[in-house]
């Protein structure tokens, strides 16, 4: 890992264009949103898929980011000016973000997987150093810097400690709150928090995040669902009186079914510990797809007033499922999909060319395409 102070043609966010990015976010983001959901499925062959949801109330016009080896990235002082910077070590596929290279969501070559999730209201970060060359990155960059240096979650937390992360705020966007989501192809997973300052690594043998509140108060709130399974209840014997299940799906009776962090954290726990585990890595992918679409949502479901100026009246603004992506860890595959359309592509990441010198771009089709097989009838 090298990291620097001061910057050699780096790969960075211009000052005007990362402001751009943050007050487009605070126009048209719903407040306390974007509520976000990561969780795993492991197959019988070994793989280890990790499954995740993005949700915002803006258009995100993701793409998918290739980003090789041997290129220095940087990341952006508080002041704009030029950060820390690091020669990529690991080339790493990511979901960018208003068509700028800052990863949301990321697989690299060595099978790290890295989610950064909304967490307002529950996190302080690290005061930015007063030593000019002392290594920090910024909360927005963080994702960039941990898929581009490190191949597992052992030498995440070990990394962590040695750098400050501070938050880069954008007068008048504000903070941009966030905690991250991060496992290996050897079964590691972590979650990272910095509460009051300080950095929290939690081990994560759930496999699953979503925002607000804190990851062990979600651990904790696992205890008031003790009761659901996947098996139906027997019926109840009342007396001469049976009183029998009105249909399948008895022993989840009571799940939640809303979309605050919560209710996503329950739901999604419940749903991917009681997949049956597929056979193979790509019934894992496709399983994993599945559970996603119990967090999936359509527009509408989810809305924020927002205040009108000036005497206008108040107008509302949606969440939706923007994309969706699932990492096959062991076998270096992601796969994602997006609201508009549901076909599932994937990204073969031992196939990339690693050696090239410049950040490149997949497109996210999201206009829906449905294949017409009338002429198959027979």
């Amino acid at each position: 890992m090298a990291l620097n102070g001061a910057m050699s043609r780096p790969v960075k966010l211009a000052a005007a264009a990362l402001s751009s990015v943050l007050l487009a976010f605070l126009a048209l983001a719903p407040g306390d949103a974007s509520p976000c959901t990561t969780f795993r499925i492991r197959s019988q062959d070994g793989a280890i898929l990790i499954g995740r949801s993005m949700e915002l109330g803006m258009p995100l016009e993701s793409a998918v980011m290739i980003v090789p080896r041997g290129i220095t990235m940087s990341s952006t002082r508080p002041d704009l000016k030029p950060g820390t910077s690091w020669v990529v070590k690991y080339g790493f596929a990511g979901m960018n973000t208003l068509g700028h290279d800052i990863s949301t969501d990321g697989l690299n070559e060595a099978g790290l997987s890295v989610g950064g999730l909304y967490i307002p209201e529950y996190v302080r970060y690290q005061p930015f150093p007063a030593a000019a060359r002392a290594p920090a990155i910024s909360n927005l960059e963080l994702s960039n810097w941990l898929l581009g240096n490190f191949a597992t979650v052992d030498e995440v937390r070990a990394a962590l400690p040695k750098i400050t992360v501070y938050d880069l705020t954008m007068p008048p966007a504000g903070p941009q709150p966030l905690h991250w989501a991060i496992s290996d192809a050897k079964g590691g997973a972590i979650v990272v928090e910095y509460v009051e300052g300080a950095l929290r690594i939690h081990d994560n043998p759930i496999g699953t995040l979503t925002n607000s509140p804190n990851f062990e108060w979600h651990l904790t709130n696992l205890r008031n669902h003790v009761d659901l399974t996947n098996q139906n209840f027997d019926p109840l014997r009342l007396g001469s009186v049976v009183v029998k299940p009105l249909g399948q799906g008895s022993g989840m009776l009571g799940i939640p079914g809303d979309y605050t962090p919560p209710s996503r954290f329950i739901r999604a726990t419940a749903l991917a510990w009681s997949t049956v585990p597929p056979a193979t890595a790509t019934e894992g992918a496709n399983a994993a797809f599945h559970v996603l679409n119990a967090v999936d949502i359509p527009i509408g479901a989810v809305a924020q007033r927002i205040p009108g100026k000036d005497g206008a009246a108040p107008t509302l603004a949606y969440e939706q499922t923007q994309w969706a992506t699932v990492h096959d860890l062991v076998n270096r595959l992601l796969y994602y999909r997006t609201y508009g359309n549901l076909a599932i592509r994937v990204v073969d990441l031992k196939k990339v060319d690693w050696t090239g010198k410049a950040i490149r771009h997949i497109p996210m089709p999201t206009a829906m395409q449905a294949e017409d097989v009338t002429a198959l009838a027979k």
